[in-house]
């Protein structure tokens, strides 16, 4: 779960900062370039989703070793 959570704050972290950059230049050009890069959010926010699940399953695996 410490890799989700690490993965999920560096993401937001990221997404924070274009945000800001998005609210502070003007230029044309780097508008569309981070328009492009904000089209990745929702398939990095799906891929939080798989790696939440793949690391919640190896923690059921190892805990049916009884």
């Amino acid at each position: 779960m410490k890799e989700y959570n690490e993965y999920v704050t560096a993401i937001n972290k990221i997404f924070n900062h274009i945000e800001k950059m998005k609210v502070g230049w003007d230029n044309l050009d780097n508008k569309n370039y981070i328009s492009s890069i904000e089209e990745y959010k929702k398939i990095v926010s799906s891929c939080a989703e798989k790696f939440k699940s793949t690391t919640d399953s190896s923690l059921e695996v190892l805990g049916n070793d009884r």
